[in-house]
């Protein structure tokens, strides 16, 4: 077995990155030849992250390769207002004319109009992040380690709170999240929103 490691990503782990996002993107089951193509997901929920807030996103590495990612920022609001100048415009302009209907429509609104993290809950949970793991690196306790691993950087960075956002439909990811004392702060159509205190 090839040693695994958590390790800070960077730049060119996003192909691999985008590999991990389709394999989960359907809830969290494999979402492979379900949508536009199999970079979307990766697009709105990875690349962003690892491009603008490298300092805060980690990889699962296994002997090099990512196979796994918790990706989270310091400062939500000041994050948005930075992907609204430097990640989407050339994401949009990548899909300027494509349907908003069909499988692919939710994606499409996301990146022309992507989906704000509450603004009610972010004096106290100013931070936000996403995780997710291939299939067979799950159930070993590398969520758990991930998680802490962001938990622990957030704090030194003093922040008071972590949430993340999590499909309604993804029972076991919401169960996950629970077991490491994450409360449901909101829940919005299909998603809820999930926190924790951090100082």
């Amino acid at each position: 077995m090839s040693s695994i490691e958590i390790r800070k990503a960077r730049l060119s782990d996003l192909l691999d990155l985008y590999h991990v996002a389709i394999k989960t993107g359907d809830s969290g089951n494999d979402a492979t030849g379900k949508f536009l193509n199999d970079e979307i997901i990766g697009e709105i929920y990875v690349g962003p992250y690892v491009t603008l807030a490298t300092e805060t996103s980690f990889v699962l590495s296994e002997a090099g390769k990512a196979v796994g990612y918790g990706l989270c920022v310091l400062d939500t609001l000041n994050f948005q207002e930075r992907c609204r100048k430097e990640w989407w415009p050339k994401i949009q302009a990548k899909y300027q004319g494509e349907p908003t209907t069909g499988p692919s429509g939710w994606l499409i609104n996301e990146i022309f109009n992507p989906t704000p993290s509450p603004q009610e809950i972010l004096t106290e949970y100013p931070s936000h992040g996403h995780i997710d793991l291939l299939p067979y690196v799950q159930g070993q306790g590398w969520g758990r380690k991930m998680m802490t691993r962001m938990e622990f950087e957030l704090a030194e960075l003093k922040s008071s709170g972590f949430h993340l956002r999590v499909s309604a439909l993804n029972d076991r990811g919401l169960q996950f999240y629970a077991a490491l004392g994450y409360e449901e702060l909101i829940r919005r159509d299909d998603e809820v929103v999930v926190g924790k205190k951090l100082n």
